[in-house]
C-alpha cells in the first residue's frame, strides 16, 4: 500500500535565492538553519521569534518581517516554508504559494505542501536523501542515516576520483552522435565497477575509461567481421 504522494526528487540549488519562512518558533529555526546552510536568503515572517531566530537576526544572517503573514510575501520567492504551528495559517500559506506558482512546504500539513522535505545526508558531493511521500517522515531520517551505513566510509573521495576522471573523459572525448552514447556508456561502466577499482587515481580511471571507448569505437576486422557486439547495447 502506498500511502504518500508520487513525486519526483530533485536538488534545489538556493544559493543567494529568496526563500521565505512563516513562523518563528523551533520549527522555523530548524528549517532556517538547513536553509543557510544552503546559502539561501532568508527572509522570516512572524510578529515574535523565538530564542534561536531572534539570535539569527540578531545576527544580521536572517531579514525579520515582524507581523503575520501577508499572502503578498511569497511573490519574490522561490521556495516558501511553512512552520507557524497553525493548520488554518499553514493553510493560507499554502493557497497563496499556489496562486504565486511557488514551491512550499509546510510542517507536518502534507495537504499544505507542493513540496515534502526530504532528510538529507551528505559526504563532500555525495547526497543521500530520502523521503516517504510525507506518509511517515519521522522514518526518512532513519532511512538516509542506515542508506549512508551501507556506504563506503570514504565515499566523499570516491565521488571525487570519479568526477575528475569524468571531466578528463569529457574533456578529451568530445564527438557527436554515437560517440557520445559510447562515451556515455564507458563512463556509466565505471560508475559500476566494486568500489575498490574508484580508488585508483583519477589520471589512471580516465586513461581505462579512454581505451574502453577507443575499442568500442575501433572498426570492424575486415568485411562483415569484427567489432564489439557490447558497443551497439
Amino acid at each position: 500500500m502506498t500511502r504518500g504522494q508520487p513525486g519526483l526528487t530533485v536538488y534545489l540549488l538556493l544559493h543567494g535565492r529568496r526563500v521565505v519562512v512563516i513562523g518563528g518558533g523551533k520549527v522555523a529555526a530548524g528549517k532556517v538553519e538547513k536553509l543557510l546552510a544552503a546559502g539561501a536568503d532568508v527572509t522570516v515572517v512572524a510578529p515574535a521569534l523565538g530564542s534561536d531566530l531572534a539570535r539569527q537576526s540578531d545576527a544580521g544572517r536572517v531579514h525579520w518581517l515582524a507581523r503575520s503573514f501577508e499572502p503578498a510575501d511569497v511573490a519574490a520567492a522561490w521556495f516558501v516554508v511553512a512552520a507557524t504551528g497553525s493548520p488554518t495559517v499553514d493553510a493560507s500559506v499554502f493557497a497563496a504559494c499556489e496562486a504565486h506558482r511557488v514551491w512550499c512546504n509546510a510542517a507536518d500539513i502534507p495537504a499544505a505542501c507542493s513540496a515534502y522535505w526530504m532528510a538529507q545526508r551528505q559526504a563532500g558531493d555525495a547526497v543521500v536523501a530520502a523521503g516517504t511521500g510525507g506518509a511517515a517522515p519521522g522514518l526518512a531520517g532513519r532511512i538516509a542515516d542506515e542508506a549512508m551505513l551501507g556506504l563506503p566510509a570514504d565515499l566523499a573521495g570516491l565521488v571525487d576520483h570519479y568526477a575528475q576522471a569524468r571531466a578528463s573523459v569529457l574533456a578529451a572525448a568530445l564527438g557527436d552522435g554515437a560517440e557520445v552514447h559510447v562515451r556515455n556508456r564507458a563512463l556509466r561502466r565505471l560508475a559500476r565497477q566494486p568500489w575498490a577499482t574508484l580508488r585508483a587515481e583519477p589520471a589512471q580511471l580516465t586513461e581505462t575509461v579512454l581505451a574502453d571507448i577507443g575499442d568500442r569505437l575501433a572498426p570492424p576486422d575486415g568485411p562483415g567481421g569484427g567489432g564489439d557486439p557490447a558497443a551497439s547495447r
